[in-house]
């Protein structure tokens, strides 16, 4: 009798340990993501059940028992989708967030954060965790320049509070650092894109209209409004880097060629006058603050989604125009209440701007509206102080 009990024990045992090992698999889960449906897989076993709280040793814990499990599932199936869709960091960890809020309900917000925490860790990156009360923040140190955005120090390096960005975290709030650094030599987190995601275009066409030496030209364009999205939640990053972005493809492929036809046998001259003519023109000037109630600078694609921009935004069009149609050397000059760019040439005359060893000249893309002239600074402008904040060769 005693036999056959141990038997029947032991076959329960087995029993009970195979439906434990059947229950961990991989799994998929679908996210939408901007123009996208992205299906990404993960393990079961990343689900850990252990109970967490916020406190140094509970979360610490769920760190370590995270670590002993099958989380590079997931973690190798975000990674795919960043090399698939060219994401910089912050899109990824944008991604990252849309898929643990598939994974994760409401109430599990701080299990929610300390995954992320651990996902973006086990990327390379030197991260930091803050909490107080029921509150949890993670910090990536960055070596970019962003704005309204918390940030702390450590050991000599700026960390930027990314669930910060999204929920408004105020600034000087006193908060808990976690005595533990997962990668205390990790790579800095970047904000700046360099290029933008190939994600699947949602195209909209718009008609613009300008004139140029008693000449009336009509520009019909295909812009993304994926691109509009997504930058729409970005947080505001260095000023010249905006300048920097480069078109779309939809921008590149449809506006380009057709400012190139019009461009021909143009004198260099003439070409930066025929633009400056677009970027004054073919949009209506009103300030970030009263269209979006805060500051909203823009690359260049995002004018083609907006009847208003203002001399942030015409810069970046102007900037990235003259680079695709006419490559020449240019600054980009701030004023302290006034964007604009200069340009190398010469064929221009009068007050230059010298830099590096070149004389660049002003060429304004935000006005005079319905005019041309380029080679001056804009009125009352002359003796105010500026600086160089970026340039292009």
């Amino acid at each position: 009798m005693k036999l056959r009990l141990l038997f029947l024990f032991l076959l329960s045992s087995t029993f009970l340990y195979s439906g434990y090992a059947s229950s961990q698999q991989t799994l998929s889960l679908t996210v939408r993501y901007f123009s996208e449906e992205i299906e990404l897989q993960y393990h079961s076993s990343m689900l850990v059940p252990q109970q967490v709280s916020v406190s140094e040793r509970s979360m610490v814990s769920f760190y370590k028992a995270l670590e002993r499990t099958n989380y590079q599932v997931f973690l190798e199936s975000i990674l795919r989708q960043k090399e698939q869709f060219q994401l910089n960091d912050w899109l990824t960890y944008s991604l990252l967030t849309k898929a643990l809020d598939g994974l994760f309900d409401q109430r599990q917000t701080v299990r929610k954060k300390l995954t992320s925490w651990f996902i973006l860790s086990k990327m390379g990156f030197d991260t930091r965790l803050t909490y107080l009360n029921e509150e949890v923040n993670i910090y990536a140190y960055s070596m970019d320049e962003v704005f309204e955005v918390p940030m702390i120090e450590d050991k000599g390096r700026k960390f930027v509070n990314l669930t910060g960005i999204r929920q408004k975290t105020k600034m000087n709030k006193a908060l808990y650092l976690l005595n533990f650094s997962p990668t205390p030599k990790g790579s800095s987190f970047s904000f700046y894109l360099d290029d933008l995601p190939q994600l699947q275009a949602d195209l909209v066409e718009q008609n613009y209209r300008f004139s140029y030496r008693d000449s009336v030209y009509q520009l019909n364009i295909k812009a993304d409004k994926t691109i509009r999205d997504i930058m729409l939640s970005y947080p505001i990053f260095a000023e010249n880097k905006y300048l920097e972005v480069p078109f779309s493809s939809a921008v590149k492929s449809s506006l380009l060629p057709q400012l190139k036809q019009l461009l021909l046998h143009r004198t260099e001259k003439e070409k930066l006058e025929l633009l400056a003519a677009f970027t004054r023109s073919s949009f209506d000037y009103r300030e970030d603050k009263k269209v979006f109630g805060k500051s909203k600078p823009m690359i260049a694609d995002e004018l083609f989604h907006y009847p208003y921009s203002d001399c942030e935004d015409r810069s970046a069009l102007y900037y990235s125009l003259v680079k695709q149609l006419i490559d020449l050397p240019m600054v980009i000059v701030a004023f302290s209440d006034h964007l604009t760019v200069g340009v190398a040439t010469k064929e221009l005359e009068g007050t230059a701007i010298s830099y590096r060893g070149k004389k660049y000249y002003i060429c304004d893309p935000t006005g005079p509206a319905n005019s041309s002239v380029v080679g001056q600074f804009p009125q009352g402008y002359e003796r105010k102080s500026f600086h160089i904040i970026g340039s292009y060769k």
